[in-house]
């Protein structure tokens, strides 16, 4: 199915109009009652409580462009014009089209002269919009999808945003459409002729992308080569590669080798076989999983004894237990949905699903051509596909036959040719090239010709550096949008608080959490790797008390594990959890920013978080205070963490700052909960220890005066200075 298509592209000059606060504005341009105004009553779905067709649908895209204005950031309100059209239905049904309505050269702040660029990142760079144009970027989609059977692959659009809630089967997920589509009309867009790829313009000049598109046989960038060269390359396959170094770098660590199984590693007769990497998450890591190979075994299904894999499908609730629980479950391909076999693998304990195809090696079915298979659910272990020959041979190999489920670790990254990441470039659908990456890439990209069709939670993967690559700014300059107070709904009672110091270059992560009834916290500097936070230095502490009974020689600082952040927007994120305690278990909570606010906020628009910070009293080195400012500006959120007979404590309180003061008054410590599966935020006990009136005497210090009813968190006047400090 296609989801692209070109726009035809007009070159304009250059007409300004004010400036304002958002990354982007939308018009929902559709007429009353129709695509974005559609007023036909709709069940809400998980994440969207909407309840109109309309509704839904720019609930999601206000979703998407607070995604991608979390990531970008723009000297000038970028437009954006979107509607449902009839794109027709038939062999190969358009979902939607997007892309840039013109582009610009030689404008104020351009980087390179005589050089195309997208409407939309002229008008970015440049601080001003196109007078003589409605929008920078058009977006469009087909209201069929909705309406009637339009596609035999596609019945719908889904428009869930629950993250953890993958698209239903048969449905095409519009957040990833609409991503997808905004994703060509910020710059993913080759600004050549399709036809003969010649450039645009009177006189004609190259585009910013094809000064990063380059053939590896040619030895040359699209900039250099004649057009019909270009048009050469342009379906050759591997050999047309991008070559901007942010992309690379970010493919580099994101894209997984070939996948492969070896059967009996490291003994004699050792064999290894090929092995497909499904496009979607869980992903293993490089080195791999070793477990011992099982046989699903279930009810027969299909043809009956005479076929060796009849009891084999697992489509029906395994019946060995036993014989796969803790290993790597070969099930064969057919009959039900691959999610169904998925989920009676798991349910049954297995580490892991192979499937063996039942179609012939080469064939347009073969399962080594589906790296997006459709499911409809989040489950921890993986799922793979071997060919028919190569299950036939590790099912001889039963009963307990040792395998190592992993990777070819001395061939590059699928989708990758000497180290540069390909480019769409097939004979097969030349309407998708270029203008997407390849669709070898493992994981898959957002920018793949075809929706995934699979489990998406906003994941852009490495498109917003494909768009840094031809000049778009980053998210740098407004990183303060993610400092705050997160906690997950369903787990309320703990949660995490994020500040920036030393300008906001250094990520400062504490957690308040609970083990065994009891409080515990963590605190740790990070690194921002643009797609995701690490903290691979999270500190527990123990061994003092409180007030009086403080000793810093006391306090015992030892290595907790890892926290990764992942955040979908300025105010969602995936939080994983990676203690070294083997009694503690690694988990992935779903958090939300306490305060939510506007991701689609320009840089020079940010709440001011120059308060924010972690604060500490250098003669009481091991206990302090972090402060942030929500996103609405306005409610600060304060964390006193500190100890009680030698174990650790906090309390949490909000306020409202008056001048050069805040005065908390609903400090809170509390107990009752466990970690990570075994919360229950029922269990959760609020007691209420006083206030704290928190006083800014400069840039870096603060005073507090806590006064307590809590006779074991005894009143008291502290000085703290930032754990960093700042020029004032």
């Amino acid at each position: 199915m296609n989801i692209t298509r070109a726009f035809t592209f007009l070159l304009i000059s250059t007409l300004a109009l004010p400036l304002q606060a958002a990354v982007f504005t939308v018009d929902y341009s559709d007429e009353p009652n129709f695509g974005f105004n559609d007023n036909t009553p709709v069940d809400p779905v998980p994440g969207n409580p909407a309840t109109t067709l309309g509704e839904q649908r720019r609930a999601v895209f206000d979703a998407a462009i607070d995604i991608w204005a979390s990531r970008l950031d723009s000297n000038a309100a970028i437009r954006v014009e979107t509607l449902f059209e009839d794109l027709g239905c038939g062999e190969s049904t358009t979902l939607g089209f997007g892309g840039s309505v013109g582009l610009s050269r030689n404008f104020f702040n351009a980087p390179l002269e005589d050089t195309n660029y997208p409407l939309s990142l002229a008008a970015a760079l440049r601080g001003q919009i196109y007078s003589n144009f409605d929008s920078e970027i058009r977006v469009r989609f087909n209201f069929r999808i909705d309406s009637e059977e339009c596609s035999e692959n596609v019945e719908g659009y889904w428009y869930g945003l629950n993250p953890l809630t993958p698209p239903a089967l048969s449905t095409a997920s519009f957040l990833e459409l609409v991503l997808h589509e905004l994703g060509h009309g910020l710059g993913f867009q080759s600004l050549t002729d399709r036809d003969d790829r010649t450039f645009f313009g009177d006189p004609p000049a190259p585009d910013v992308m094809s000064s990063f598109i380059f053939g590896i046989a040619q030895d040359q960038s699209w900039t250099e080569m004649t057009a019909s060269q270009r048009v050469q390359t342009a379906n050759s396959g591997a050999n047309l590669v991008w070559t901007g170094p942010e992309t690379n770098l970010r493919a580099a660590e994101r894209l997984l080798p070939p996948g492969q199984i070896v059967s009996r590693p490291g003994q004699p007769g050792s064999q290894t076989f090929e092995a497909f990497i499904q496009g979607f998450a869980p992903f293993l890591p490089l080195e791999g999983l070793a477990e011992e190979l099982a046989l699903a075994q279930g009810p027969g299904v299909g043809p009956g004894p005479s076929d060796p894999w009849h009891r084999s499908l697992a489509c029906e609730p395994l019946d060995n237990l036993t014989e796969v629980a803790g290993k790597l479950v070969l099930v064969r391909r057919g009959e039900c949905f691959f999610a169904v076999k998925w989920q009676n693998v798991f349910d049954a304990g297995g580490a892991g699903i192979i499937i063996v195809d039942n179609q012939p090696a080469g064939s347009d079915n073969a399962i080594a051509r589906d790296f997006g298979i459709a499911v409809d659910r989040n489950l921890p272990i993986p799922i793979w596909m071997v060919s028919d020959t190569t299950g036939t041979s590790l099912r001889n190999g039963l009963p307990n036959l040792p395998i190592h489920l992993g990777f070819d670790l001395d061939s590059p990254p699928r989708g990758t040719n000497q180290d540069f990441i390909n480019l769409q470039a097939s004979t097969e659908n030349t309407d998708s090239n270029v203008s997407h990456f390849s669709n070898t890439l493992a994981p898959l990209s957002l920018m793949n010709p075809n929706l995934s069709n699979s489990s998406f939670g906003g994941d852009l993967d490495q498109v917003p550096e494909l768009l840094r690559d031809i000049g778009w700014p980053g998210n740098e300059a407004k990183r303060g949008q993610f400092s705050g107070n997160w906690f997950n709904p369903q787990r309320d009672g703990e949660g995490c608080q994020l500040t920036l110091e030393d300008d906001q270059d250094i990520p400062v992560m504490t957690c308040y959490m609970y083990r065994d009834g009891e409080q515990f916290w963590l605190i740790g500097n990070g690194v921002d790797l643009g797609d995701r936070w690490e903290f691979n230095e999270m500190t527990i502490t123990r061994g003092t008390g409180y007030g009086d009974d403080f000793n810093p020689d006391d306090v015992i600082r030892e290595f907790w594990g890892n926290l990764i952040m992942r955040s979908v927007d300025c105010n969602q994120a995936r939080f994983d959890f990676q203690p070294v305690d083997p009694e503690l278990p690694t988990f992935t909570s779903q958090m939300v920013k306490i305060v939510g606010g506007s991701c689609n906020l320009r840089a020079s628009e940010q709440p001011n978080r120059f308060r924010n910070g972690t604060y500490f009293d250098p003669s009481r080195d091991g206990e302090g205070v972090q402060l942030a400012v929500q996103a609405d500006g306005l409610s600060w959120v304060m964390t006193f963490y500190t100890y009680l007979d030698g174990e650790q404590a906090w309390m949490i309180g909000s306020g409202s700052r008056l001048g050069n003061k805040i005065s908390f008054g609903d400090m809170a410590v509390t107990r009752g909960g466990d970690y990570g599966p075994n919360f229950d935020p029922d269990d959760i006990e609020l007691i209420n220890v006083g206030t704290i009136e928190l006083e800014f005497i400069n840039c870096n210090d603060i005073s507090l005066d806590i006064q307590s009813v809590l006779p074991e968190f005894p009143s008291d006047q502290r000085e703290m200075t930032r754990i960093v400090g700042r020029d004032c």
